[in-house]
């Protein structure tokens, strides 16, 4: 196996960020009333990128703890 390679377990996201995910997911949709367009998990930082807004203009991550950045 190719060790640069990021294992496939590295690859799922923690409980900690799910949580995160779900209360961001509901905050921005039922509170916020914002569209989200794409959730993904980065492969380089691991961490959770989300973007959302009725104009794209809301842009966090979700690092592996849990913890949101802007």
């Amino acid at each position: 196996m190719d060790e640069l390679q990021p294992r496939v377990e590295q690859l799922q996201p923690r409980v900690e960020q799910l949580q995160s995910l779900y209360r961001l997911c509901h905050q921005l949709t039922n509170v916020m009333f914002q569209p989200i367009h794409i959730v993904r998990l980065d492969e380089r930082s691991l961490n959770i990128f989300i973007l959302a807004g009725q104009d794209e203009g809301i842009e966090l991550e979700i690092k592996p703890d849990g913890s949101i950045e802007p």
